[in-house]
């Protein structure tokens, strides 16, 4: 029984779904019916009439009922017709439309066909007439149970017309026609199921893309909703961004560019803005006197907000440095070693707080706009390029600190000195210029390798910058954000020796110092001697025993040329020798002052770290002096000075 009811089920197709989606299924077969209700209709009216009019009264005269069935049927295919179009004109959805309609006019088809045809039966064109009208019923769009109510009841009134008329159904043409109409019968019920499931799936299955129609909208809005929420804070991220980039240019010694071009774009109120992790900054600066461009290259670590987040970070720490370094009389008297120092400490200071999970790699800088020298700072940063004549090549060979934020910080850190001349332009810029997809091929992506690709950008756009992003671009497409900051220096150096150098050198070889010395004095103005020749005059003077003259020119030949740190070592040794000499300890404050530059400069040099920590012994500074000196016997504890410095200490 159970294996029975399992058969019935399959071929019935007695699944939940007809239940649940019952009154949806009939609506929509509802929506089939009105759309072949008009040409169905039009065809009735017509379909009948020459039976009724011609055929009906030539083969049955004896069944004049046949012309009112016939006429029936037209003038009932009319009625619709009328009331279609009524109420279409009064914009009305009438409930007799539709299935009513189907079911009115087919019903009225097959039980007077029924009827007729029962009490004509010996008639095979009639009855084939008849099997036509069956089997129209299950290509109809009616509900199955349609077929379970019509056809038995087309049975019941074909069987009670044979009764009452009681048609020769004995001869082999009628027993023909009624096997027919058997098979008529079973092949109505059988297609008809077989039609009715096909629509009935093929309307879940619509139904189903529907909802998930549905679905995917409902999503997408919620999406865009997200979306313009994400929008609106990435658009209130770049309102913090903005002010924080700083950019200024003016004066005529340096000359400087600069490009920002986050990868992340996005649209808010009908504008676009970016938002990234790259910043870049250029302010002006005054130290001890000396008017500086100082810059900032960074790339805060992570994408599109989380990398906002870093460089908005960078932004307001280094701004703040800058502001104090403006109003603080102190901090404006630092040197520019002491400055780019302390800046990385401060830096670092703040990052370290966020325990690793916000990194910046980042180049700080200081272009002294006097004499073009260069100082900087690189934190893990693409390498400084350096323009010069047509050729571009990187300024460094290694990178000696980690980013900002990494906790173990470099105990030998150094500041970096460069010295350009005149036409010489500096680039510093993140890893989205030297990061372009190459090619891609579906889910994979060429990314370059070749380092010295941006060099070759660099010449090709002969140091302008407008025109290197375009190269860039025809290279590869960018995949990161791509910041770059620009430097030209414009100030002719006073480097060469001038017109009396030669004189001078041949006295110096033939060791007639003193009218060497009068021949480097012979210019008309300091500032024509050449900073070789100031040099020269301060050691003829050390040679003479005169040490202020030798120190006063000496700091005048540091002063136009700061980034010879062994002449500032000098000068440091120099200060120092007048100390002993006049007892002042304003000449051990300059001494150390420029022997913890050099030591900023190269933190391993063995002879200023004696020097320096002796220097802070005279100062009465005993604690720094030890520390000095700790650090020496770290690194040649065998040198005899270091342990003359531990007897005086």
């Amino acid at each position: 029984m159970q294996h029975l009811q399992a058969i019935l089920s399959k071929f019935l197709d007695l699944i939940p779904e007809r239940r649940t989606y019952g009154s949806e299924y009939c609506q929509e077969l509802d929506r089939h019916m009105r759309i072949i209700q008009i040409p169905g209709s039009l065809i009735g009216c017509v379909a009948l009439l020459g039976f009724a009019f011609d055929t009906d009264a030539k083969l049955h005269p004896e069944f004049p009922e046949l012309f009112y069935y016939r006429i029936g049927f037209s003038l009932l295919c009319l009625a619709y017709i009328f009331l279609i179009l009524i109420n279409h004109s009064k914009n009305i959805h009438s409930r007799m439309e539709g299935l009513v309609w189907g079911y009115v006019v087919y019903g009225y088809i097959l039980f007077t066909a029924a009827y007729y045809t029962g009490r004509i039966a010996d008639d095979a064109p009639y009855v084939s007439g008849y099997q036509m009208v069956v089997i129209v019923l299950s290509f109809l769009p009616l509900p199955r149970k349609t077929i379970f109510i019509y056809y038995p009841i087309s049975i019941l009134i074909f069987l009670v017309s044979v009764y009452i008329y009681k048609p020769n159904l004995d001869t082999p043409a009628a027993a023909y026609s009624m096997q027919n109409l058997t098979l008529s019968y079973l092949l109505g019920v059988f297609s008809g199921l077989i039609i009715e499931r096909y629509r009935f799936h093929s309307f879940l299955n619509h139904l189903t893309v529907i909802k998930k129609n549905e679905e995917v909208t409902k999503t997408a809005e919620e999406i865009q909703i997200l979306k313009t929420q994400q929008d609106g804070d990435y658009f209130l991220t770049s309102l913090l961004f903005e002010p924080l980039i700083g950019k200024e240019t003016d004066g005529n010694a340096v000359t400087i560019e600069t490009v920002l071009n986050q990868y992340k774009k996005f649209h808010f109120r009908g504008k676009e803005y970016q938002l990234g992790g790259d910043y870049l900054s250029v302010y002006n600066l005054i130290l001890q006197g000396k008017r500086y461009k100082a810059f900032i290259n960074g790339d805060a670590m992570g994408k599109s907000i989380q990398g906002a987040g870093g460089a908005i970070v960078l932004g307001a720490v280094y701004n703040s440095i800058i502001i104090r370094s403006k109003m603080d009389p102190e901090s404006s008297n630092r040197s520019p070693e002491r400055w780019l120092h302390d800046s990385y400490l401060d830096l670092q200071k703040i990052f370290e707080t966020f325990d690793g999970a916000m990194l910046v790699s980042a180049v700080i800088g200081l272009l002294e706009e006097s004499t073009g020298t260069l100082y900087f700072i690189n934190l893990e940063h693409p390498w400084v390029i350096l323009y010069r004549d047509g050729k571009a090549k990187f300024i460094e060979e290694d990178v000696y600190y980690y980013k900002l934020g990494v906790m173990e910080v470099p105990t030998n850190r150094f500041i970096s000195i460069y010295q350009m001349k005149q036409g010489d332009k500096i680039f510093c810029g993140s890893d989205g210029k030297d990061d372009l997809v190459i090619s891609e091929s579906g889910k994979f992506r060429d990314i370059n390798e070749n380092q010295n690709l941006i060099l070759d950008a660099i010449e090709e756009s002969n140091g302008n910058i407008s025109s290197l992003t375009k190269v860039l671009q025809s290279k590869g497409k960018y995949s990161d954000d791509l910041s770059i900051i620009s430097l030209e220096y414009n100030l002719k150096s006073n480097s060469r020796a001038g017109k009396n150098w030669e004189e001078a050198k041949q006295w110096i070889k033939e060791k007639q110092f003193s009218k060497a010395l009068d021949v480097l004095l012979s210019y008309h103005s300091a500032l024509d001697i050449s900073v070789q020749e100031l040099k020269y005059i301060s050691r003829l003077y050390e040679k003479e025993g005169v040490l202020l003259k030798a120190m006063e020119y000496a700091s005048l030949a540091l002063e136009n040329f700061p980034s010879d740190s062994s002449w500032m070592f000098h000068t440091s040794v120099l200060y120092k020798r007048l100390y002993s000499i006049y007892k002042s300890p304003s000449f051990l404050e300059e001494s150390q002052e420029l022997s913890e530059r050099v030591r900023l400069r190269q933190p391993n040099n063995i002879r200023n770290l004696i020097h320096l920590a002796d220097v802070c012994r005279l100062l009465g500074d005993k604690d720094r002096a030890q520390y000095l000196v700790q650090q020496l016997k770290q690194t040649n504890p065998e040198h005899k000075k270091i342990q003359e410095l531990i007897a005086l200490l």
